[in-house]
This record gives structure tokens, sequence and C-alpha cells, in this order.
């Protein structure tokens, strides 16, 4: 047995059978029995230097208590900052150049893809007043116009005639979302009928026009094949541009080249007598219409024919087109 074998079995780190052979060994050797004795007693020696002391009365508890009330160490900023900035000025300026290219680059496409949003939501205005003017079509001989007597009310009012059949819930629809919103659409929500917004014209015009400033025009009929002037028949047998963006400001004085300023003089929606809407870049909008903001004799006055669409803005009145 040697020195190792003989500390481990003192310090009870013996293998099992290791440790029962030399326990066997010890018993029937005296000497060996009375090394084994010796080193445990050395190693408890060593283990136990023979003092023991009680702690403190209250001891943990105070322990405690003073962890408790010492607030934790939070790192200060400082902590993270590196001792030397791995960047030099010139990259800073390399990084920021790259930046405010990207910012020059992204903010066209930004600007265009809320001009199509804008362009969209135009169009969805458009097809919701199509179709009203589908359902008002399936009650009625014609799309909306007065009665005889009343022909110098606004063509505008084609949406108190459907307001007042309770065809257009949402007025907001007459908002073009392209050139901003109208602060006066809630005005517009109380235009209940034909005969109280007429009435409203004659007694109160400052409310009447905050009421009637909506964003888009109205085709009030042309001349048809008797001569007589009336209004689009309730079932037409061609495409006919019935609503469109309201037409420029100087339409009356003859620019001929101007747009709707609904889209900033790039085009006009039109709206069509199938519920279609179509985007045109000019007044264009048909090989037999040549503007649809004034007729083929280039005057604001009724359509030749019914090809021939003329879109008033919402304060000329339907009896507008006669008069001319």
């Amino acid at each position: 047995m040697n020195a190792d074998e003989l500390l481990d079995l003192a310090l009870g780190q013996l293998e099992d059978p290791r440790r029962r052979a030399l326990e066997e060994d010890a018993r029937s050797d005296p000497e060996l029995a009375a090394r084994i004795r010796g080193v445990r007693r050395v190693v408890d020696d060593l283990c136990d230097d023979g003092l023991a002391y009680a702690p403190p009365a209250g001891l943990a508890d105070r322990a405690i208590a003073f962890v408790a009330q010492t607030p934790a160490a939070s790192p200060s900023i400082l902590e993270y900052v590196p001792p030397r900035v791995p960047f030099r000025w010139a990259d800073f300026a390399v990084a920021a150049s790259i930046f405010i290219a990207g910012l020059l680059t992204l903010m066209p496409a930004v600007q265009r893809s809320r001009e199509r949003m804008n362009q969209a939501g135009c169009v969805f205005n458009l097809k919701q007043i199509g179709e009203s003017l589908g359902q008002y079509a399936t009650i009625h001989p014609s799309y909306p116009a007065p009665p005889g007597d009343r022909a110098d009310a606004d063509s505008g009012l084609f949406a108190a005639m459907l307001r007042g059949a309770g065809l257009l819930p949402d007025v907001a629809v007459l908002d073009c979302p392209y050139n901003g919103r109208n602060d006066h659409i809630a005005e517009t929500r109380r235009l209940d009928s034909f005969e109280q917004a007429d009435t409203l014209r004659r007694t109160d015009p400052d409310l009447y026009g905050k009421m009637v400033s909506w964003d888009y025009g109205y085709n009030p009929g042309y001349r048809h094949a008797s001569g007589r002037i009336g209004p689009i028949s309730a079932r037409p047998a061609s495409l006919i541009a019935v609503v469109a963006d309201q037409p420029p400001d100087d339409v009356l004085a003859g620019d001929l080249d101007r747009n709707s300023p609904n889209h900033y003089g790039a085009g006009q929606n039109v709206l069509y007598s199938d519920g279609g809407v179509r985007w045109h870049r000019s007044r264009v909008v048909g090989p037999d219409d040549r503007d649809v903001f004034l007729n083929n004799a280039r005057e604001l006055a009724p359509g030749v024919h019914d090809h021939d669409s003329v879109i008033l803005p919402p304060h000329a009145p339907f009896g507008y087109l006669q008069s001319r």
C-alpha cells in the first residue's frame, strides 16, 4: 500500500473495491491498521483547528436588510463608450452623404405613391357616385334633373336629389382626396333634399355656398334628336360622361388647355354611364367628345348629341346650358 492510497483512504476518496480490500488487510495486519489510524488523525487535525465561533445574534437579518437597502449600481453610459472611437469624421461624412442621397431618392417615390393613392381614392368616390346614379336611373326616366320651372338651380344639386332619394348616405364621396380635405364637408351632410338646398340657395347664400362646395361636376344634359334640351336618359345606348372632376375656374373664359384643378392640372377622372371611371390626361374623353368641359362647338352649351358631354361646375345652373 503506497502513501497516495493511504491518504485517499483517510479522505474517503478511495474507490469501493480497493477500500474494502485495504480494510480487510488492516484487520489482519496491526501495523497497517496503526498507519491508517495515524493518517486519519493527522487529516482530522488539519481539518479542525479546534476553534468554534457562534455568529452574532441577528446577523442574517441585518445582512438581508443591508442588501435590500443598497441600490443596485446602474452602469454609466460612459462605461459603454470605447476608449477610442473606431471611426473617423470622414467616415461619418461618407455615411451621411449616403443617407441623404437615399433620402432624396426615396422622397419622390413616396410622393408618387401618395399621389397614386389619392387618385385611387378619387376613382373610388366616383364609383360610389356612379352606383347611386345607377340606382336612381332604375326608378326614374332620366338622371337627376330639376323640375322644368327650376332651371336656375345649380347643377351640383344632382347630389341633393340623390340624397333626397336616400341613395347618397355618405357625402364624403363628393370630396376629391387629391387636392386636400374639404373643410366644409360637414355642412354638406345637412343637405337633405333638392327643395331644401334650392330654398337655402336663395335665403342663406353663405351657408349654401359651404354646403355645395364639392369637387365634382355634373353633365345636366344635351340636345336630343328632337331638338329638345334635356337630361341624360336613364338607359343610354352608349357610354356618356356623367360626372367628372370639376372644370377649371377659367373654363368660362375660354382657356381650353386647362385640366381640372382637382389633380393640379394633370388630368381628370371621368365617370361614365356604365359605372366605369377612366383617367384622361386631356379634356378629350372620346372620339366624338373633344372637350369634356365644352361642347363640340367649343361653347359652354348643351352637347350637340348624346356623345358630346359638358361637365358643369357645381355652381353653374342647369338652365345655363339653355341660356347659351
